[in-house]
């Protein structure tokens, strides 16, 4: 069933932000909770945002440090390394606005749920879901919680990534915000991401209550509410039928439409499963009904 035009306009919208995921996952956590989590950016892929960097605290090998130098300097790298370790973060993706696109069709690659490489690296390589939200709403709801920054991701080559990074300051308030800045860095390989991030950093008494092998963590796990903030699930053509039905029963309850991305050997079709699905349930009707 071919999804409406309107969908479309509506869902191509700067407000409009996408998550990647596993279907267990939406299903299991985020649909069930509710919640978006935190994720430490130590445990991210990309080595740029897991590897604690030095940044700039580095002297030549024929430069004479004083001891006094030299103790600032693991002072001021160690208080570095702590923000970037306490730092967590949720991972989007964007649409590509343009003006005056006609529609959906010819123009696919400018919206953020399309993202093939998406699919493979963050969605189960394509047996994931893609959650749309709303921006507006996500940060409207969680206007209590401190400490979140977010932004676009800046695509930029080696050299420049590096002269973006800080050296040392004077002041550790200048590093932390060259620290801060930095997270919304990535190479230009990763331009097709078309990310925007929010980050927070850790703190425990913002955290959620979870349930870990019959034992209650309060102290782990940072969360966003997204209760109001979904505007559309996008499933895989690969995902089992018990897995779409689940998505479909979570697209009933907050209301929003239910796109099954159909995966074709050199391109997809994006069709309206809750319509897709009520057709074929009233066609096995008619047909029992025949045969009764």
């Amino acid at each position: 069933m071919n999804v409406d035009k309107e969908f479309f306009r509506k869902i191509y919208s700067q407000d409009i932000i996408y998550h990647y995921t596993k279907a267990s996952t939406a299903i299991d956590y985020i649909l069930f909770d509710k919640r978006l989590k935190f994720n430490s950016r130590i445990k991210s892929n990309d080595p740029f945002e897991a590897v604690i960097s030095s940044r700039g605290i580095v002297f030549g090998f024929n430069t004479e440090i004083d001891e006094q130098t030299n103790k600032d300097s693991n002072t001021l790298s160690d208080y570095m390394s702590t923000l970037e370790s306490q730092y967590h973060q949720i991972c989007f993706c964007k649409n590509h606005i343009e003006d005056d696109i006609l529609g959906f069709s010819g123009n696919e690659e400018l919206f953020g749920f399309t993202k093939l490489r998406m699919w493979e690296q963050y969605a189960d390589n394509f047996y994931g879901v893609c959650l749309a939200f709303s921006k507006e709403k996500i940060f409207s709801l969680n206007d209590d919680q401190s400490n979140i920054i977010s932004g676009d991701v800046n695509y930029l080559k080696f050299q420049d990534i590096w002269n973006k990074k800080i050296g040392i300051e004077d002041y550790k308030k200048e590093l932390e915000d060259g620290i801060k800045k930095s997270f919304f860095i990535k190479h230009e390989d990763y331009i097709g991401e078309n990310e925007f991030k929010i980050v927070k950093s850790f703190n425990e008494n913002e955290c959620v209550v979870e349930n870990k092998r019959g034992k209650l963590i309060i102290d782990e796990t940072m969360t966003l509410n997204i209760a109001d903030c979904l505007k559309a699930i996008f499933i895989s053509s690969f995902l089992n039928d018990k897995q779409k039905n689940e998505l479909l029963n979570y697209a009933n309850e907050f209301r929003v439409p239910i796109i099954e991305m159909v995966w074709k050997y050199d391109s997809f079709e994006a069709e309206d499963y809750r319509e897709q699905k009520n057709f074929w349930t009233e066609l096995m009707k008619q047909q029992k009904n025949e045969i009764h």
